[in-house]
């Protein structure tokens, strides 16, 4: 888990903050960055997509077999479980797609809290945005 400190101490080593601000940039930053719950959204997203996606690779296989074994029923019984797993899939990629905008959007606001500080300039915003998105890991 990253702390507030190495942010702000990325953000020093990128040129972006001075040396001198790196403990009140730690401290705006653990006030306004706030992403914890989005990215364990996404990560469960993730994980399920991957699980799905698992369930979808063998029902498939098995329909294939029973498409090979003339057993019509499981076959119907193996496609609804691929369309049922797809269905989770794209509920999962949506959760994800959310969740990504969300954390581009606290990451924006993190970097406009600093700039309220006064701690960056306002050219840079954008860019402080990104060297956050980069280091920052829950």
């Amino acid at each position: 888990m990253t702390t507030y400190v190495e942010v702000a101490q990325a953000l020093v080593a990128a040129g972006y903050v001075s040396d001198a601000d790196v403990d009140a940039a730690a401290s705006v930053l653990g006030d306004a960055l706030v992403v914890e719950s989005a990215q364990d959204a996404m990560a469960e997203a993730l994980a399920d997509e991957a699980y799905q996606e698992g369930l979808i690779a063998d029902a498939e296989a098995m329909a294939n077999v029973d498409a090979e074994m003339g057993t019509y029923e499981d076959e119907e019984m193996d496609m609804e479980t691929v369309e049922d797993a797809q269905a989770r899939v794209d509920v999962d990629e949506g959760v994800i797609a959310n969740a990504q905008n969300w954390m581009t959007a606290a990451y924006r606001d993190a970097a406009a809290a600093l700039l309220a500080a006064e701690l960056i300039d306002e050219a840079d915003a954008d860019a402080v945005a990104a060297v956050i998105a980069d280091v920052w890991v829950v």
